[in-house]
């Protein structure tokens, strides 16, 4: 059940729910785009930061959306945060995200699950000829081996957006 839910600012809010087992705080984002200056993103981040400080420690964790981050498949030194089954090519917003990640020791729940690429693509250019992986959910340390049984993207659902359906298992 939805205990309380409260918007940040434009580019962040979250949400808190009550289950059998945990209380779970989700913190949903819209990053800056890649071509976004770099003081916007620092200034994203540190937002998000400051929203995850005050999440409940005993709390299970996922900050989830839009990250505009491209994490790429080499995970080489980030063997904790990123699973082996990443998509694409890292970018700068992808760094952003994978930083965070291990600051908060996180681990980005799309990596850790074997799908075919058409199910990792999250976003399609008008033309299709860019796909891209740019939505992300990351879950907290402890939860991520319990909870966390799956996410993919299921495309072909009708959600009025260049961005396909994301979706994650959690028991």
């Amino acid at each position: 059940a939805l205990e309380e839910w409260t918007p940040i600012n434009e580019r962040l809010m979250t949400a808190r729910f009550i289950t059998n087992h945990a209380k779970v705080s989700i913190v949903q984002c819209y990053a800056p785009t890649n071509e976004n200056d770099d003081a916007a993103k620092e200034n994203f981040y540190l937002q998000l930061q400051d929203v995850v400080d005050k999440i409940p420690r005993h709390d299970i964790l996922i900050v989830m959306g839009d990250m505009n981050a491209q994490i790429g498949g080499n995970r080489v030194g980030f063997e904790h945060v990123l699973g082996p089954h990443a998509f694409g090519n890292r970018t700068d917003n992808g760094d952003r995200f994978i930083q965070f990640c291990a600051m908060n020791n996180m681990k980005v729940g799309s990596t850790l699950f074997e799908h075919k690429n058409i199910h990792k693509v999250t976003w399609l250019s008008n033309d299709h000829r860019t796909k891209t992986q740019i939505d992300h959910l990351a879950i907290g340390p402890r939860w991520r081996t319990s909870c966390l049984e799956d996410v993919r993207v299921y495309r072909g659902a009708d959600a009025g957006s260049d961005h396909l359906l994301s979706v994650a298992k959690i028991k």
